[in-house]
Formats: C-alpha cells, structure tokens, sequence
C-alpha cells in the first residue's frame, strides 16, 4: 500500500517573481509548493516521468521516507500535480493533469503554461530512472543503479553507482564519482574524463551534442 502524508502546502510570491523572471513567463501568479512524504520500507526502484518538469533534483540519504517536493508555476498551475503511484516495488512519479477544467487544445501540451520542478530526498542505494523531454537532472548520493535519459536538458551526478547508463541529446553530461570504470561517447561534443579508481561499478555515458566531463572525487 502507497502510504503518505502532505507536510505542508503553501505560496510563495516572492521566489514564485524570482521563478518567473528566470523563465521568462509573465504569468503574475504565485507557484503552487507542496510537500510529500512517503514510507520507503518497500520501495526498490524509483521512476520518473519527467516530460514537462524542468528541472528534477534528487539527493539520497540515511532515511526511511521519501520526501516529494514539487514547485509549479504558470497559467495552469493549479490544474497540474505531481502524481504518485506504486506498482510491486517501483514509485512512479509523473506531472499529471488533474482538474475538470477545460484547457484549449492550443496550450495544453505548450510548455510555457506550466512550469514544473520536482525535488527529492530518498533513501540511500535504490535503483532510480528518469526520463524527460525538456528537464535538467541533478542526482547526488548513493544508488544501487542509476538511468537517466534526456531530450534537452543537461545531467549532474555526483554520486556512487553500482551501475549508471545517462543518454542526452543536447544537453551536458557532469559526473563526479571515484570508483567505477566509465565508457564514454559524445557525436558532437568534448569528452574529457580524469582516472578513477579501479572497480566493479560500471557507468555508461552518451551524448549526441553535449559535452561529457568526468571528474574523481576527492
């Protein structure tokens, strides 16, 4: 059973102009933040969805949930919702439309009307898989298997993974790790990797325009 808990909703004007300015939306609302908390005890692997998030942070710790921070912002953004779902072991995440609201067919897939950001604490060494049309990925910590693909957005791991395979088409590809052996591929863009340490950890990087940089942690 899929059991959480929301902390706290609230506004925020302030970082919601700051939001605003950056994107360069002129929608004048305050985001809608909200907060979830999730029992982690039988979850192994996490998914997700992230076509129409912009940006997607996820940093593992020593914990037995896993909080959910969403931040939408624009004209619809009281239509949108992060959704939740559990299959077996596996917590499906995904921006969701959610109201009965009729939204012309013009602007319901335009990304300009809902800006999402989704952020997350999760437990340590779990398998964790994001996918996105137009999202940035910035993962920190310790995972038992990492898979990331994006259309867009760039990718930042610093992190330890027993094994990783992180695609791009136009965007970065940053790693900072010390133990693994680490295959790279970029069609159009600059590799540029430091030696790590030898072991069983096996990464897998691609890109076709992004640069790729692979830095050993200290």
């Amino acid at each position: 059973m899929l059991i959480h808990r929301i902390i706290k909703p609230w506004n925020i004007s302030f970082k919601a102009f700051l939001l605003l300015f950056c994107f360069g939306l002129t929608f004048g609302n305050a985001q809608n933040t909200l907060i979830k908390e999730i029992e982690a005890n039988a979850i192994e692997t996490i998914i997700i969805k992230g076509n129409q998030i912009f940006n997607v942070s996820v940093v593992s710790t020593e914990t037995d949930y896993i909080t959910i921070l969403s931040i939408l912002d624009g004209e619809y953004q009281n239509n949108y919702q992060i959704a939740t779902k559990l299959d077996q072991n596996e917590l499906i995440l995904s921006l969701e439309y959610m109201s009965f609201e009729d939204i012309p067919d013009d602007k319901r897939n335009a990304h300009k009307v809902i800006a999402a950001e989704l952020k997350l604490q999760i437990p340590n060494n779990l398998n964790l898989n994001i996918f996105s049309d137009i999202g940035s990925v910035i993962a920190k910590g310790s995972y038992n298997t990492l898979s990331i693909e994006l259309v867009q957005g760039y990718c930042t791991a610093d992190a330890l993974s027993k094994s990783a395979t992180i695609n791009t088409i136009e965007g970065d590809i940053n790693v900072i790790t010390d133990d693994a052996v680490i295959r790279t591929a970029s069609k159009n863009g600059k590799v540029s990797t430091e030696s790590l340490n030898s072991s069983e950890y096996q990464w897998n990087l691609t890109s076709i325009n992004g640069d790729i940089t692979v830095i050993k942690k200290e």
